[in-house]
């Protein structure tokens, strides 16, 4: 075989062999969160309010308020690495003549899309824990679909996760401006807030203990009078039990605050790039602590054959057994705007995916086949030429010796 072609075929194995190795190792090294991330989001809605956010009492009717939230997500690249992209959201919400605002700082593993756990991340200040570690947050991960299970999605005021589940087709559009996405369905329970979070709802001017004549005035309500119930226990009550009363009844009643919440997420399946947030509700509740009103449950439990003592006992268990009251909560969806402009960064994403998983290895590919084939063509063409009748080479040398 000539050199010429030797060369062609080396060649085109060289492309081969090169197609393979970067399906292998360059994909996974440039699929990934990108550190060029920097995207500002826009949301509206109403924030709700159910109670008296001075007192804590109940409202006569809830009262709403226009609400519109900003949110910039950035990446910091000086502070990510080659595997951990560091990324920076702040919020900006602005209601009924209020703004509030919230700086949360993420690290996730940029092939993933998990948060991890790190020095960089924190939750509304650098003194307080970032994201679960195993959670998603800023983006989920990619190749998405219906089958898509066991996703977690972190929750700052809680420092939980919950899970987030795929709806099944029909329930959503299937498109947003022309791209294809995958819907997913949130739920938080009930859960009571991180300790960073009440610190933050105090700074916010909301109670975090109720005078006890306002658990008085709950039983009173019931048609549990405290003072008639007293007298009727005081002659039976030890010294102890007496005084354990007598300081239920006389102390302040902490407030434990809740956070719940519903919604829905659309994402780019390829990229996992989150593409919409929709019917969101998110809201914070209390309930008063019911350490002190156990305490009482305990004491009566002991006198229960005294008048009145069982209906105390029916009104404190449902206390307990009360849940928590919704205090305000925020109801919003992704602007128009917003969501068209998160289209066009999931196709830019998608084009860049493109090239690197399929342009860049099948043109590698189908041009390393083209000059093995031809290679090896020319070299088949070459020894047809030396072996037909009457042409320079072995046969022609023979003859001539003959």
């Amino acid at each position: 075989m000539r050199p010429s072609r030797i060369s062609l075929v080396v060649a085109g194995g060289v492309l081969l062999v090169g197609a393979g190795l970067w399906s292998l190792l360059a994909v996974p090294a440039l699929v990934k969160f990108p550190l060029s991330t920097d995207a500002v989001l826009h949301y509206d809605g109403h924030f709700v309010t159910f109670v008296d956010q001075a007192t804590g009492r109940t409202l006569p009717s809830a009262s709403s308020a226009p609400l519109t939230v900003r949110r910039h997500i950035a990446a910091v690249p000086s502070a990510s690495t080659s595997s951990v992209a560091v990324v920076d959201e702040q919020l900006a919400l602005s209601f009924g003549g209020r703004s509030v605002s919230e700086h949360n700082r993420y690290a996730l593993d940029r092939r993933t899309m998990e948060n991890v756990s790190s020095d960089q991340a924190y939750t509304f200040a650098p003194a307080n824990p970032g994201a679960v570690a195993g959670s998603y947050y800023i983006t989920l991960p990619m190749n998405l679909g219906p089958d898509s299970s066991g996703l977690r999605i972190f929750k700052p005021e809680t420092g939980t996760t919950y899970p987030l589940v795929p709806l099944a087709d029909g329930h959503q559009p299937a498109t947003l401006d022309g791209l294809p996405v995958q819907w997913f369905s949130g739920t938080l329970p009930m859960t009571p807030v991180a300790s960073y979070e009440r610190a933050n709802l105090a700074a916010q001017g909301l109670p975090m203990t109720v005078p006890p004549a306002r658990i008085e005035a709950g039983l009173a309500a019931a048609g549990i009078s405290v003072p008639a119930l007293t007298r009727v226990l005081a002659p039976v009550l030890t010294p102890a039990e007496t005084t354990r009363v007598a300081t239920v009844l006389a102390s302040r009643v902490r407030l434990d605050y809740y956070a719940y919440g519903t919604g829905l997420v659309a994402a780019e399946p390829r990229s996992g790039q989150i593409i919409e947030l929709k019917n969101v509700v998110d809201g914070i509740a209390f309930k008063p602590a019911t350490g002190g009103i156990s305490t009482l449950v305990s004491v009566l439990d002991r006198h229960r054959s005294l008048p009145g003592v069982p209906a105390a006992l029916r009104a404190l268990r449902a206390l307990v057994s009360a849940p928590p009251q919704a205090v305000y909560q925020l109801t919003y969806t992704e602007t128009p705007a917003s969501v068209a402009s998160m289209v066009d960064t999931a196709n830019s994403q998608l084009t860049g995916i493109e090239v690197v998983t399929e342009v860049v290895p099948i043109s590698a590919a189908v041009l390393g086949a083209l000059l093995v084939i031809l290679g090896l063509g020319l070299a088949a063409m070459d020894r047809r030429r030396l072996t037909a009748p009457g042409a320079p080479g072995e046969a022609g040398t023979a003859r001539e010796a003959a």
